[in-house]
C-alpha cells in the first residue's frame, strides 16, 4: 500500500473554496453587525430629538449641519450615540459601502450594504428579490426603522 503524503489539487482547491466561502460569511455578519448597531445609535439619536439626523450622500448630518463621516464619531451636544461609525469592512465591486437615508420627515431611516453571499437568507429580503437603490448604488441588504416600509423613504 502506498503512503499518501500531501492533499490532491481536487482537495486543496475544496478546502481554499470553502475557505473563501467561509470568509464571504463572515464579512457578511460583520456588516449585519455595523449597520443593526448603528441602527440602534440612531434609535438614541431619535430619542433625544424627536426625529433622526438628515442623510448628506449617505451619510449622517446632525441638526449643527455637522457630517458624521464611515469611520468618524457620531456624538451631538456632547453625547456619544456611536464611538466609531462602521465603515465597510472590503472595497470591491460592486459597490461595498454603506449607505445611510432618512424620509422627508425625519421620523423613519434606511441603512443599506450589499452583502455577498446571495444564499444569505437576508439577501434583498426586504424588497421581493430586488435590489434597493440609494445613495446612487444597488444594494440587497437593509435595515429600516420600525415604523418604515421601503417605499417611505
Amino acid at each position: 500500500m502506498k503512503n499518501k503524503k500531501g492533499f490532491t489539487l481536487i482537495e486543496m482547491l475544496i478546502v481554499i473554496a470553502q475557505f473563501m466561502t467561509a470568509q464571504r460569511k463572515a464579512r457578511d455578519v460583520q456588516r449585519k453587525g455595523d449597520i443593526s448597531a448603528l441602527g440602534k445609535a440612531l434609535e438614541m439619536y431619535y430619542t433625544d430629538y424627536g426625529e433622526f439626523p438628515r442623510s448628506s450622500l449617505g451619510e449622517i448630518q446632525l441638526i449643527s449641519g455637522e457630517i458624521i463621516h464611515w469611520g468618524g464619531v457620531f456624538e451631538d451636544d456632547g453625547y456619544t450615540y456611536m464611538a466609531t461609525v462602521p465603515t465597510e469592512n472590503r472595497i470591491n465591486s460592486p459597490p461595498y459601502q454603506y449607505c445611510y437615508v432618512v424620509s422627508a420627515d425625519q421620523k423613519m431611516y434606511g441603512l443599506f450594504s450589499n452583502l455577498e453571499n446571495n444564499l444569505d437568507s437576508d439577501y434583498n429580503k426586504l424588497n421581493n428579490g430586488n435590489p434597493y437603490n440609494f445613495c446612487s448604488h444597488d444594494y440587497n441588504f437593509a435595515i429600516i426603522s420600525p415604523n418604515a416600509r421601503l417605499s417611505d423613504l
